[in-house]
């Protein structure tokens, strides 16, 4: 019983390291990239708008012709708190590429951990959780 115990709680430990270890895993902003960059349908960019200034304009750009061409360059830019993991999956995610990808990732804010950890503290005295 022991032995059957220590054998099932190493494969939960191992199942844990597992998950985070991200690996091949794609975060969302990844997923969203790859398909807005590769021109594959997704459900997740349905709803995003399309600017490409080597096409003719167009009254809405939401009607307007799409390159059929991937893209080998890309600038992300997250509103609101950005992350370093967000910005090493992008990076791994162009550098694995057979036709290298060019990615600039931004956004408006990019706390460091402590600075993180410090805001939502003060969230959580401010709701009196």
């Amino acid at each position: 019983m022991f032995s059957k115990l220590m054998t099932t709680g190493s494969q939960f430990v191992m199942e844990g390291v597992r998950n985070l270890v991200i690996g091949e895993r794609h975060l969302p902003v990844t997923r969203i990239v790859d398909a807005l960059t590769e021109m594959k349908s997704s459900t997740e960019v349905d709803g995003y708008r399309y600017f490409d200034p080597k096409l003719l304009r167009a009254v809405n750009s939401s009607s307007a012709s799409r390159s059929r061409q991937p893209f080998s360059e890309a600038v992300v830019f997250i509103v609101g708190g950005g992350t370093y993991i967000e910005y090493q999956n992008l990076t791994e995610y162009a550098r694995k590429q057979p036709a290298h990808k060019k990615i600039t990732y931004g956004s408006t804010d990019l706390p460091k951990p402590s600075v993180f950890l410090s805001q939502l503290g003060r969230l959580g005295k401010a709701s009196d959780w």
